[in-house]
């Protein structure tokens, strides 16, 4: 196989004080993300499901998701890569830069296999 372990990376958290975005938007932003961060889009979607909307983004390595509740200025933002060629937590920062929330939380777990 080569490689001595699998490396996994997770970033995710919430963000406070966020402007509505419109779901369309949050994918553009995630694709823009992914770029960023190294990642190979394989595809997209958003979601509306009326108090909670928002966009996943499935890359090669894994996936970025946000989801956001309307009318609580409040989002989920949780990214996961596998592999050490990406950077999940330049991505997370991206996102956080242009939403630019009043507070936010960002927890880091190592998932790799050793």
């Amino acid at each position: 196989m080569g490689e001595d372990r699998v490396v996994g990376k997770h970033v995710f958290g919430e963000l406070y004080g966020i402007s509505d975005t419109q779901p369309d938007k949050l994918r553009e932003l995630l694709l823009r993300a992914a770029e960023v961060a190294n990642m190979h889009v394989v595809d997209s979607m958003v979601y509306d499901r009326g108090t909670v909307y928002g966009a996943v983004v499935l890359v090669e390595e894994s996936h970025l998701a946000i989801h956001v509740f309307r009318g609580f200025s409040y989002a989920l933002l949780d990214i996961y890569t596998c592999g050490d060629k990406s950077t999940p937590e330049e991505a997370y920062e991206y996102v956080v830069r242009e939403l630019k929330p009043a507070r936010y939380t960002r927890s880091y777990v190592d998932r790799s296999s050793a």
